[in-house]
């Protein structure tokens, strides 16, 4: 009797609980590996979305580290302005290395729900390589809000970007190539 009642019981609970995908928040660069001096890109992408799950606002912070990375710019994505109003009301604010994202979607849930895609880019973010070593992107998710404001639960994986000094001519090279012009120039002389 009692291994029954608690076998309905954890049904009815597990029933309760939200039903969510597999919901992942990723940073990644474009390139990982730079030099100093070098512009570098990483989107901010989201995936395990479906049909009946849409993402209407989001909050998250890249940290970085500034001695390494100066943050350029931000460019954000177009899935939260699906109706193309312009009312989405993208946000960035920064701090020493840190870069603040915020973003809201004024569009229907119907429309978020049957137009939005699965796995798409929130934004880019792009950074200019001032030193050399290897900067962490650390992705801290502060809400996911879906297409009727009920908080989703999403896993974050951050990137690493390595950074390497920018290796200049040493000046003698200038000396070792006209040498060897002079050369060749003498050589093609004597065998005329």
């Amino acid at each position: 009797m009692y291994k029954k009642l608690l076998c309905w019981g954890a049904l009815l609970y597990a029933l309760t609980l939200p039903v969510q995908a597999s919901v992942v928040v990723s940073i990644s660069p474009a390139a990982p590996e730079i030099s100093e001096g070098d512009s570098v890109g990483f989107s901010i992408d989201i995936t395990g979305l479906d049909s009946s799950l849409a993402l209407s606002s989001y909050e998250l912070s890249v940290g970085f580290d500034p001695a390494l990375l100066h943050f350029d710019s931000v460019i954000f994505g177009n899935q939260l302005d699906l109706a193309a109003q312009g009312q989405n009301f993208p946000s960035v604010t920064t701090e020493p290395g840190w870069v603040h994202l915020i973003e809201f979607s004024f569009d229907a849930s119907t429309v978020l729900l049957e137009q939005q895609a699965d796995n798409f880019t929130l934004a880019n973010l792009y950074f200019t390589a001032i030193d050399s070593g290897i900067s962490s992107l650390n992705l801290s998710l502060h809400s996911l809000a879906d297409s009727e404001t009920n908080l989703i639960d999403a896993n974050s994986q951050g990137a690493l970007v390595s950074i390497t000094s920018a290796v200049p001519l040493p000046s003698g090279i200038w000396l070792f190539i006209s040498g060897l012009g002079l050369l060749l120039r003498r050589q093609r002389v004597l065998q005329a």
